[in-house]
């Protein structure tokens, strides 16, 4: 663990620690966390054991030639060797694989232990599949916290603090899992879909109206569709001091209008997945930062060479702080570009240039008053429920057209394509053309980042296609 720490304040502590140090300083400490945790990954896990034999820890360190030698893993090829990986017995696949199927087990801990099991919603082709024991959920948290503490040094609230989050609820993923248990008189999940229908938009301003959260935290397009219902209802009584933005990237448009809509609001991006923590985050002078005193980050060409300085490239990630399952040269399927310049707000840790993609998860439908939005965790949560799917990608190229394609489960029921069409068509309305797919595997795009909902136009024109 990061400087042997198991608390979250005890992290938390290391990690604000971290922000004053001088660069050489950072360097020898990140130096000796890697050390720390090949050593760990090369003593406990058979994987790590393999791929690290005949590389010396010390080679590794010393030469990039050396590190570049390290073979590259990804969720596929953390779920074909997970038992491999894993430094504990008692986390066997089959076992995971089974309490991961069952949505009824959501609330329930994974065999009566204190781990965190949860799985991704596979937008890289695959879910994968994550396990966090107490250590490394202090950690998480820790993260989470040190981009609050930037949060409220920009916003400076009065009175006592509200929060929410609009999720999927009710499925074994990391966001619904570690906030179930919050106080509800400080922190409200808001579903997205309730009762296997869609929650609609005014009903989300209903539910944020009355909580009244000073911050909010939800994916890019349900951000969009917010903002769209305000410059829509001048009178939305909300008044939001911050909103944080997860998932894709955030479209510039968007962050724009959200400032002049929600007047007095600061917008900002927390960057991270299931897979590998916090990542980075947006300080109180605007700027992403990077936690690379959690984990070494790579910026990779498509040889897998290292990119110029402020050059695109694929991000990979080896963690200090996994171990049980460690993650070393782990290719997330992002792509990101870091800044050699250094940030107002005084923190050593670099700020990232440019996260590369755009928020287009945001579906339309046609409605009554005109176009009425469709966040995409609405299907998130959906596909969860019909039986006999392992993935899914939805797209919809026009308002009136949309196409799924499916990957089943090796015992999936016969008409499983009559069952998605069934649930998805409703949401779209009349008029609206389902297309449904049975697929072998889902083909990523040349990003490599592969979007499980994804809307290809412009819903102002109806035409433009943003491919």
């Amino acid at each position: 663990m990061i400087a042997g720490q198991s608390s979250i304040l005890g992290v938390y502590n290391f990690l604000e620690e971290n922000e004053s140090l001088s660069a050489a300083q950072l360097a020898a400490r990140q130096r000796h966390l890697m050390r720390t945790q090949l050593e760990f990954a090369r003593q406990e896990s058979p994987y790590f054991a393999n791929v690290l034999r005949h590389r010396p820890t010390g080679e590794l360190l010393d030469s990039p030639e050396r590190w570049a030698d390290i073979p590259l893993m990804d969720k596929a090829v953390l779920l074909e060797n997970f038992d491999m990986v894993r430094t504990r017995t008692d986390i066997a696949f089959l076992n995971v694989d089974r309490y991961l199927s069952d949505r009824s087990l959501v609330d329930e801990p994974f065999n009566g232990s204190d781990l965190l099991v949860v799985s991704t919603a596979g937008t890289s082709g695959k879910p994968g599949y994550f396990v966090y024991d107490p250590r490394e959920q202090a950690h998480i948290r820790a993260q989470y916290f040190r981009f609050m503490r930037a949060i409220l040094a920009a916003i400076k609230p009065q009175g006592p603090l509200r929060s929410a989050a609009i999720i999927v609820t009710g499925a074994h993923m990391i966001g619904y899992k570690m906030q179930q248990h919050l106080p509800p008189e400080f922190f409200r999940m808001i579903p997205v879909l309730r009762e296997g229908h869609a929650v609609s938009v005014e009903e989300t301003a209903a539910e944020l109206a009355d909580f009244n959260p000073q911050i909010l935290t939800c994916f890019g397009s349900t951000l969009r569709m917010l903002t769209e219902y305000k410059e829509a209802n001048p009178d939305f009584s909300w008044r939001p001091l911050a909103l944080i933005n997860t998932g894709a990237t955030l479209e510039r448009d968007v962050r724009q209008r959200a400032i002049a809509a929600f007047e007095g609001v600061q917008v900002f991006d927390l960057y991270g997945s299931t897979d590998t923590g916090y990542i980075g985050w947006t300080c109180e002078q605007g700027s992403m930062h990077l936690n690379t005193d959690c984990m070494r980050i790579e910026i990779l060409d498509e040889d897998n060479r290292p990119v110029a300085d402020g050059e695109f490239g694929s991000i990979v990630i080896s963690t200090y702080w996994h171990r049980t399952l460690p993650i070393i040269r782990y290719r997330l399927g992002d792509l990101m570009s870091v800044s050699t310049e250094s940030c107002a707000c005084g923190r050593s840790l670099p700020v990232v240039k440019e996260l590369l993609g755009r928020e287009n998860t945001l579906l339309y439908r046609r409605a009554e008053t005109g176009l009425a939005p469709v966040p995409q965790g609405v299907f998130m949560e959906m596909f969860e429920t019909i039986e006999g799917v392992r993935r899914f990608r939805l797209v919809q190229e026009s308002l009136d057209r949309v196409t799924v394609s499916v990957v089943p489960l090796p015992d999936s029921p016969p008409g499983l394509a009559e069952r998605v069409a069934q649930r998805v068509a409703p949401v779209f309305g009349k008029g609206a053309s389902v297309d449904v797919d049975i697929v072998d595997a889902l083909v990523p795009p040349a990003s490599g980042k592969l979007l499980p909902v994804e809307r290809l136009f412009d819903p102002t024109t109806e035409r433009a296609v943003l491919r």
